[in-house]
């Protein structure tokens, strides 16, 4: 894999972030490490007015792509759309973002106030995308290509992220859901899980259950990869050398 197609979110540097570590600080971490894309987590801001101007400023020297991941729903318990929906995109505006991460949240379909504020976010030329969370609302291949076939319907450019170690939280094989959404997908995270006694829990690329190699060959190969999981630095660099050598 092309090192320039990686992308490091910042949960990779969790412990990092626990400790104080500033989340604007963390893009000279990842231009450390050679990769030239981060992906930056809501809410791991403290100071979000004063952040989202940091990371824009940090970066005018190192030059990054910045991606956004929002854990919020597009869409309210009532089926509406969320009314904080173009104040993420404002906050993705200040830091230069060029896509945003979503989850899907209640959705019963579209009416005209719905494709008005999808339309006016989606003009800004900042990409929206979803992703599978581990929750069965939004996490479910049913739901995800059921609310990518609607938007596809009514010619919105809203697509997919692929979170290759979400799929066993709601009991579906990743294998099994790439080969029907690949079409929809945009992004990819990768990351990797056991299952002890009945419980499911995140670990690095190459220490789960998960072929994480022969689920990939079902998807994409011309979109940006990242590594989604608390980390070492060691264990970054050792997910960047698998990326890599696959």
């Amino acid at each position: 894999m092309d090192s320039n197609k990686i992308v490091l979110n910042t949960l990779v540097f969790d412990a990092e972030h626990n400790n104080g570590l500033a989340q604007p600080d963390m893009l000279q971490k990842v231009a450390d490490f050679g990769i030239k894309t981060i992906e930056v987590r809501r809410e791991y801001f403290k100071d979000i007015t004063a952040e989202t101007t940091a990371v824009k400023e940090n970066n005018a020297k190192l030059g990054l792509t910045v991606f956004y991941s929002v854990p919020e729903k597009i869409f309210t318990d009532t089926g509406d759309l969320n009314p904080e929906l173009s104040s993420y995109f404002e906050e993705a505006k200040t830091m230069g973002v060029s896509a945003v991460k979503m989850n899907i949240g209640n959705f019963t379909g579209f009416n005209d106030a719905i494709l008005a504020g999808l339309s006016e976010v989606l003009s800004s030329g900042i990409q929206l995308n979803v992703e599978n969370d581990q929750t069965e609302q939004n996490g479910s291949s049913k739901n995800i290509i059921n609310f990518l076939e609607a938007a596809q319907e009514k010619n919105l450019d809203i697509k997919f992220v692929f979170d290759l170690g979400n799929w066993r939280f709601v009991d579906e094989n990743e294998q099994s859901v790439a080969n029907a959404i690949n079409k929809y997908v945009r992004y990819i995270h990768v990351k990797n899980v056991t299952q002890e006694n009945g419980k499911t829990s995140v670990v690095a690329l190459d220490k789960g259950i998960i072929n994480w190699q022969s689920t990939l060959k079902y998807l994409p190969t011309n979109v940006p990869v990242a590594l989604e999981y608390p980390a070492t630095n060691a264990e970054i660099q050792h997910g960047i050398d698998l990326l890599v050598k696959y």
